[in-house]
């Protein structure tokens, strides 16, 4: 009976240590697929003329999966269209080649820890850059505008008082520190306080989108 409970126990394990085994490996599969094979969405290509209207970046932000009112857009596109005219930064310039366009941008959109990138043709503002074009011609030299857009903050920090209105003081100080986790703008943060008339130290979570 002893015995039979050992080997029932040995089987656990090694089915565990097997189940184990296969995640990890379906886990950087899926890592490898997500770093070198899946095309990043967060790289869209667009003509020059269209994202600098607010239009043209509205939709451009969600082929990317990112949300940005019309206030944000405005503020892109007028951006982006000064940055052209002027060649000021932030422009940045994807010298490389046809087969490389897209690892070239995605790894300088991750650089700048942009929510998403817009790329355009740098010598013809009314093309539209096609990637699947130019992998057909890997080896021929190209050049590409691409404007990071961060639409959201990575880390957010708040400080906030609570005001004690019967004795018309202050109740509470509170700092908290939250930090983005998707692309559509949701935090989850941390906070640490003090309630000066009760005199104790407090600790809360939060989630905000």
């Amino acid at each position: 009976m002893g015995k039979n409970k050992l080997l029932s126990r040995s089987n656990l394990i090694r089915a565990g240590a097997a189940l184990v085994v296969v995640l990890l490996i379906a886990a950087t599969g899926l890592w490898l697929y997500n770093r070198y094979f899946k095309a990043d969405e967060t790289i869209v290509q667009e003509s020059q003329t269209t994202v600098e209207t607010p239009a043209g970046v509205q939709r451009a932000a969600e082929k990317a999966g990112v949300t940005v009112d019309s206030t944000q857009a405005r503020a892109v596109a007028k951006e982006i269209k000064y940055i052209y005219e002027t060649q000021k930064e932030p422009v940045y310039v994807v010298q490389t080649t046809g087969g490389k366009a897209e690892a070239a941008a995605s790894e300088a959109r991750k650089e700048a820890k942009a929510d998403f990138a817009i790329i355009t043709d740098k010598n013809d503002p009314d093309k539209q850059v096609n990637l699947a074009e130019l992998k057909k011609d890997k080896d021929q030299p190209v050049e590409l505008n691409q404007y990071n857009i961060q639409a959201y903050k990575p880390v957010i920090r708040t400080i906030s008082i609570t005001p004690d209105l019967k004795e018309r003081g202050v109740r509470q100080v509170n700092f908290s520190i939250a930090r983005k986790v998707t692309k559509d703008g949701q935090y989850v943060g941390v906070g640490v306080g003090y309630d000066i008339v009760d005199k104790r130290a407090l600790v809360n979570l939060s989630y905000s989108w």
